[in-house]
């Protein structure tokens, strides 16, 4: 009887651990909000799965003696145990290193200032977004000789692109019109990055290579390098502050996304830990 209530709690424990990153998933997936309410609402829900997780499914997932589990019961707690203390660990990591890259130093001197889109909310600037921008104001105020690029097309349905709309932010907080290019054809950060190099190209006419810094926010900082250095772009790459009450959304959003990005390598690590799990 003890066997059977072990085998039952360990499987229970391995799908609630499946159900809490299954939802989750889907939240991060939903793209087009209704207004600032439901974005806040679906924060507060990731939070709160994200904590189930590491305070309630990972020490109940660690606490069964797998020894005495059944052979198909063990195999659905060993994979969800090495998926879940991989995967919360990567997160874990990922969210100190988006802190620690806000330390690094912004260059004295720079010719451009590229900051990247973000999805608009029925045509206007979002609070990420805009913290994006304000960091950008920040940085442009102690070098105002220098262009700020303002990169994003039309997406998820909006009238305006991404771009246009960053460039009247950045005037209605004072940057001239003449010190803003707006790259309007991006879909995504890649394209961003690409179209962004194009446009520097285009417009400097200095000697020897231009100083560019890339603003981003925090939890989108290490995905945006990441592309930077396989585009083979020797740029700064500086975060700006996410508002607190979006950044469960946003910092589980990129990090799925920079799994995704290494796919193979995640798989590679996940299956060395599983055969590893079996040798135990």
């Amino acid at each position: 009887m003890v066997i059977v209530n072990a085998n039952i709690a360990a499987l229970l424990t391995a799908v609630l651990t499946a159900l809490t990153w299954a939802i989750t998933i889907d939240l991060i997936l939903i793209r087009r909000f209704k207004n600032s309410g439901s974005i806040l609402k679906y924060n507060f829900w990731t939070a709160f799965l994200m904590g189930t997780n590491l305070l309630i499914c990972l020490p109940t997932l660690a606490f069964f003696n797998h020894q005495s589990l059944s052979w198909l019961v063990r195999q659905a707690w060993l994979l969800a145990v090495v998926t879940d203390i991989l995967t919360t660990g990567a997160l874990i990591i990922f969210i100190l290193v988006t802190w620690i890259m806000r330390l690094i130093l912004v260059p004295s001197c720079f010719d451009f200032l590229i900051v990247l889109g973000a999805a608009l909310n029925k045509g206007k600037v979002p609070p990420v977004l805009a913290a994006r921008l304000d960091r950008a104001v920040e940085l442009w105020k102690t070098n105002p000789e220098a262009v700020i690029i303002v990169t994003g097309g039309v997406a998820h349905g909006d009238q305006v692109a991404e771009a246009v709309a960053m460039g009247q932010h950045l005037q209605r907080l004072g940057v001239p019109a003449g010190k803003i290019l707006q790259e309007k054809e991006a879909m995504n950060t890649w394209q961003n990055l690409e179209n962004c190099l194009m446009l520097v190209k285009q417009r400097w006419q200095g000697p020897g290579t231009p100083k560019i810094v890339v603003v981003t926010s925090s939890f989108h900082i290490l995905r945006a390098a990441s592309y930077g250095r396989r585009l083979g772009l020797h740029w700064n790459w500086i975060s700006a502050p996410t508002p607190w009450p979006y950044l469960p959304l946003t910092l589980v959003r990129d990090f799925l996304g920079n799994i995704r990005d290494h796919r193979k390598m995640a798989i590679l690590i996940w299956a060395v830990a599983v055969i590893l799990g079996e040798t135990i």
